[in-house]
């Protein structure tokens, strides 16, 4: 018997090479090995990915708010997935196919919690990648020209049934915490193959400046809240301007020549 027949044998019936079983214990000694290393690593980390403490590895990249994530052996992560880790929320932008010993991800830091009033008028909140987006070169058509908003920018989110159902022309109030002078955007272009795969991933909107208008809660930060939840405007009071001790002493008058009895029997008559 020649060695491809030696090695067709020890497959089986099935002929998978996955089901080799040298094949699966050398990959179960290398598993187990990448545990061990993994663990004793100053890389290791216990992070909370979609609520759910995970045992990891990070590994710094050349940009700052960019890492590498890493599973433990036999371990998936979430592509999309949210990632609380060093006092900061990490969205999970990247995931590597090739998961037989392990899940390689890219995770980049989020800066801005997203907030929205979905189809059902429900209260959505998600983190977010804001970035720049003047570099996508997305304007509106006006005549002869294309006019340019003042700002634009890019906005990368986790894909979730929610997330799914962020539509173009959708508005969105996106701003420092402390800023007082709100910014409002309009999504123009929605990009929902961004890194999306197998229903799992991330999508990428690009929003430009617009005005802000009266249905917009800026202490909220969200667009178009009272369209779904209108104000309630405060009953006037019954205001009544004091009368005049002129206006008093006359009305008493009168009402002592109208109805002396009543003024004899209270003995009061102002």
């Amino acid at each position: 018997m020649g060695v491809w027949d030696t090695y067709v044998a020890r497959l089986g019936s099935s002929g998978d090479p996955h089901g080799d079983p040298l094949r699966v214990s050398r990959k179960e000694h290398i598993q187990s090995r990448m545990r061990r290393k993994i663990t004793a690593s100053l890389s290791y980390q216990k992070v909370c990915i979609n609520k759910t403490m995970r045992q990891v590895a990070i590994i710094d990249k050349s940009e700052l708010d960019e890492k590498k994530l890493f599973s433990m052996p036999n371990e998936t992560l979430p592509h999309g997935g949210i990632v609380y880790w060093n006092n900061s929320v990490w969205l999970i932008t990247e995931k590597d196919a090739h998961d037989e010993f392990r899940t390689e991800c890219v995770m980049r830091r989020c800066n801005h919690k997203l907030k929205w009033i979905d189809q059902d008028g429900v209260l959505q909140e998600r983190w977010c990648i804001v970035e720049d987006g003047t570099k996508y070169l997305i304007g509106e058509r006006a005549g002869k020209f294309v006019t340019i908003g003042d700002a634009r920018v890019g906005i990368t989110i986790g894909r979730d049934p929610d997330t799914v159902k962020i539509a173009r022309g959708q508005r969105f109030l996106i701003d420092d915490p402390d800023a007082t002078d709100v910014v409002a955007y309009q999504i123009t272009k929605v990009n929902r193959f961004f890194h999306a795969y197998n229903g799992e991933g991330v999508f990428r909107f690009i929003l430009n400046e617009v005005n802000r208008t009266d249905n917009d809660n800026l202490e909220l930060r969200i667009a178009d809240y009272y369209s779904w939840f209108p104000k309630t405007e405060r009953a006037k009071p019954d205001i009544q301007t004091d009368a005049t001790i002129e206006e008093i002493v006359e009305e008493a008058i009168e009402r002592a020549e109208e109805e002396p009895e009543v003024i004899e029997e209270t003995g009061v008559w102002i």
